[in-house]
């Protein structure tokens, strides 16, 4: 049988592809990548960048100005959009100088001081050795069942890194105390372990996570000795990140607790006292705002087009996706459907139009659509990752090219369905093709030109969570984790949040395509 290379040549012609047009992908790239940033950062309003103010204000007065309109006429339109802009304005000035504000040296040099006092005491009741642990979870390893041979084993791990920690490595021995807890943490195996034994493991989790603050607070520590009068500091980014802030104030929350129960109240006061000076250096304070301000937009776009259903629906969704802590990367994957939506449609409403012109165009183009639309999803990522390396810009270009199909097909459908008798009365007044195009045909197509919009969003939609294997972010990646790790309720928390904007992208488009009916009077 003879065997026909055909990936061989497929390399071949992308890789020639690549190397003799790799200015126009660099272009490409570039365009694109402005579009998602540009999206991302105005619907998160970040502001790090100057202009996602500036554009989310511009949204916020027309959108504004509209609901002012449509609830009370057209003299409503500008009270409405002032006072929005106004309000907006007022409340974004106030979070970009709190976000603004600089550590002074009186600041540091107090956050030195207690956070340098809590240091001294937990250090002093530092254990002398390990010996302690070690023997506790080598009781605990005894008391499991010899049968339940995994939970011995991850015992037994446990106790090793117990053995082999070096003196002052008291993470090793927390994360190696809380292996054990989860390793016993299932039936039978807990009710085979003593619950003394149970009761001294906790106690020991407890104490040894207390310690784990002298780590964190000697990193602290450091970068608040640089402080000098006349620097300019950042206090939201110099010092700490989210997740070591995070971190931080549940180590201090927990050692609070544990030496307040413990009888000492000496460090528990001054674990308190640490952590109210580290509220200062919150990264995410006032980030609240930022979500508040978008969800009233995206529910006012929902009422303006298609109803209050759909906006009580947007608010309670996006509520949701906040609880669920999964705002910043469906905003993330909002942007980049939207980027990819725009350009599919600039690429795919013109050859609908082109092949609803030309027979020869739409018998040259049909077979290429029908070739998009039944190759697996993904494989567009095979070209995409090629042509533009790993991140959001393949993403993007993969999802573009998979959700032009729609866009191309019912923009050629719907001028073709113009009846033939518009098209002759046009002529018959002596209209020019571009008159015909623009005057008769585009408009009576426009709602099935508009369900092809809808089609390709959701196509769009759809193809950016399986985007997340390459790099492209947003919700595609927080589902791929789940599915990597494992971790059904991240998996699952990302579908609902997926779905809640499909939903909501749903319906409004769909709103847009729907036949206006006028009142009856």
């Amino acid at each position: 049988m003879i065997r026909l290379p055909i990936g061989e040549y497929f390399d071949v012609f992308v890789n020639w592809l690549k190397a003799t047009f790799s200015g126009l992908f660099d272009f490409i790239s570039a365009l694109l990548n402005f579009s998602i940033d540009v999206l991302e950062n105005t619907l998160l309003l970040n502001e790090l960048t100057g202009y996602a103010s500036i554009l989310f204000g511009l949204l916020l007065f027309l959108v504004a100005g509209l609901l002012g309109r449509r609830l009370g006429g057209r003299k409503l339109f500008l009270p409405f959009a002032i006072v929005a802009a106004l309000i907006f304005g007022g409340m974004e000035t106030w979070r970009t100088q709190n976000l603004a504000a600089k550590v002074t040296p009186e600041v540091a040099s107090a956050m030195e001081t207690d956070f340098s006092e809590l240091r001294k005491s937990l250090a002093a009741e530092f254990p002398a050795d390990f010996s302690a642990a070690q023997t506790l979870v080598n009781n605990i390893r005894e008391a499991i069942p010899e049968e339940d041979e995994e939970a011995r084993r991850d015992v037994a791990r446990a106790s090793r890194s117990i053995r082999t920690a070096r003196e002052g490595e008291v993470d090793e021995i927390y994360d190696a105390l809380s292996d054990t807890r989860e390793a016993i943490a299932v039936d039978p195996v807990e009710e085979a372990v003593p619950q003394a034994l149970q009761s001294r493991l906790d106690e020991a989790i407890n104490r040894y996570r207390t310690f784990t603050a002298v780590d964190e607070a000697d990193r602290l520590i450091d970068d608040l000795k640089r402080v000098e009068p006349g620097d300019d500091y950042d206090l939201r980014n110099q010092f700490i990140n989210a997740r070591s802030y995070e971190r931080l104030v549940d180590v201090l929350g927990a050692t609070e607790a544990y030496y307040g129960g413990a009888g000492n109240q000496q460090i528990a006061d001054e674990a308190a006292g640490a952590l109210q000076e580290l509220r200062l250096l919150n990264p995410d304070r006032l980030q609240w705002l930022a979500p508040v301000f978008t969800i009233i937009l995206l529910a006012i776009v929902a009422y303006l087009i298609a109803s209050g259903g759909v906006a009580v629906f947007a608010v309670i969704g996006l509520l949701l996706v906040i609880s669920i802590n999964l705002w910043v990367p469906t905003m993330e994957t909002l942007a980049l459907v939207l980027s990819a939506t725009l350009f599919a449609l600039l690429v795919g409403i013109p050859l609908g139009i082109l092949a609803a012109r030309s027979d020869s165009a739409d018998k040259a183009i049909r077979p290429v659509l029908d070739f998009m639309q039944t190759m697996p999803a993904f494989v567009y990522l095979i070209p995409a990752v090629i042509f533009f390396g790993l991140g959001k810009v393949p993403g993007a270009m993969a999802t573009l090219i998979f959700s032009m199909p729609p866009a191309v097909r019912l923009t050629n459908l719907g001028i073709r369905q113009v009846p033939e008798e518009v098209v002759e009365a046009a002529q018959a007044f002596g209209a020019t093709p571009r008159q015909m195009l623009l005057k008769a045909q585009l408009p009576i197509a426009m709602i099935t030109i508009l369900a092809g919009v809808n089609q390709t969003i959701m196509l769009a939609l759809s193809m950016v969570v399986i985007g997340g294997m390459i790099g492209a972010g947003g919700l595609g990646e927080v589902v791929l984790s789940g599915i990597t790790q494992l971790k059904l309720g991240l998996g699952f928390e990302g579908g609902v949040a997926v779905v809640i904007l499909a939903i909501y992208l749903d319906r409004v488009t769909q709103a847009l395509g729907a036949p206006k009916t006028k009142p009856k009077k």
